[in-house]
């Protein structure tokens, strides 16, 4: 999925204001921890590659990689899906690096996606 798409699927789950993730049904919340998810990969993508979001995994518990809580929400297979997929349409993707620095020094990169009009 690109950005855009991410963007469209996450406007179909309801606010969190109006009501609260834990009353949204299981298929909301699933399609939220997949969104999610697939916005980690990106982020990994972006900023250095996918084993990043491997990285220390630990398979019983994930606690030390990105990986780790949608690997206890989704299941490994689905994630291992989601990182294939993500990976794929990455392909499609520009990265700008070093778009925007904080008041701390710290750059951030952009991400264009194949779908989207740079003007």
């Amino acid at each position: 999925m690109t950005g855009r798409e991410i963007d469209g699927a996450r406007r179909t789950l309801p606010s969190r204001i109006e009501i609260p993730w834990k009353q949204w049904t299981h298929e909301q919340q699933r399609l939220d921890e997949e969104i999610s998810c697939r916005e980690m990969i990106n982020s990994c993508l972006a900023y250095g590659g996918i084993d990043e979001f491997w990285e220390e995994c630990e398979w019983r518990t994930g606690d030390k990689s990105y990986a780790a809580p949608y690997i206890r929400a989704l299941g490994i297979d689905r994630v291992r899906e989601l990182v294939s997929e993500q990976t794929r349409d990455f392909e499609r993707a520009t990265i700008l690096r070093d778009v925007y620095t904080d008041s701390e020094g710290v750059t951030y990169n952009s991400i264009i996606w194949g779908d989207e009009v740079v003007k």
